[in-house]
């Protein structure tokens, strides 16, 4: 008894555990990085590995070529009315996922920053609202769409610059936990689905037979 307690602790520790993704854009380019926990891989821009010398490939005999026996191909229609059944039934099922794992993605920092530069200080007003306005019309959408743990958003003035310099930074996860029990749920779902199709289809080909 206490060894299946301490396994479910385990495993309850396990499920708390986030997963995700994190993302950052800056004047240097794109980066992203894989999450598990407090781990992070990174995933892009991967290291180029040094290509080993091509070797010369020896030529290979062309097999001899095996007479097969002419399969008997199932009817275009039914081939396309047996795939429509399985959408129909699957199509459903894998938006609803969809929707069930959207709501429970958490995004746990939201960075925006906007540096504008103007060396002439009514030059940088101008461009400080201008800078603001793009920088709502970006914050609005994201903060509706997720629920943000940690996020802020500014515009810098830089009197030394001339241009604009964008930097985002955002990361998003999801518990294991979450992940386990939507993919059991669902996949629950999608196999009574996939089977009843398969079941009415068997049904509808002995019916052909037998007529």
């Amino acid at each position: 008894m206490k060894i299946l307690l301490i396994v479910l602790a385990v495993l309850l520790l396990i499920g708390q555990v986030r997963v995700g993704g994190l993302a950052e854009y800056s004047a240097k380019g794109f980066l992203a990085w894989v999450r598990l926990g407090k781990l992070h891989i990174k995933v892009f821009p991967l290291k180029k590995k040094d290509k080993p010398a091509k070797k010369k490939a020896k030529k290979a005999k062309p097999p001899k070529e095996k007479k097969e026996k002419p399969k008997a191909e199932v009817p275009l229609a039914e081939k396309a009315g047996g795939a429509l059944d399985y959408a129909r039934t699957l199509l459903p099922v894998a938006l609803d996922a969809v929707g069930s794992m959207y709501s429970k993605i958490r995004m746990d920092t939201l960075e925006l920053e906007l540096t504008v530069g103007a060396a002439d200080p009514a030059d940088a007003a101008i461009r400080y609202g201008q800078a603001s306005a793009a920088l709502g019309a970006l914050w609005e959408p994201l903060t509706r769409a997720f629920h943000v743990k940690d996020g802020h958003a500014r515009v810098r003035v830089d009197f030394e610059s001339g241009g604009m310099t964008v930097y985002g930074r955002a990361s998003l996860s999801l518990k294991i936990g979450q992940i386990l029990w939507l993919g059991l749920y669902f996949g629950c779902k999608a196999l009574r689905g996939f089977l009843a199709v398969r079941r009415r289809q068997k049904l509808k080909q002995q019916e052909r037979k037998a007529a």
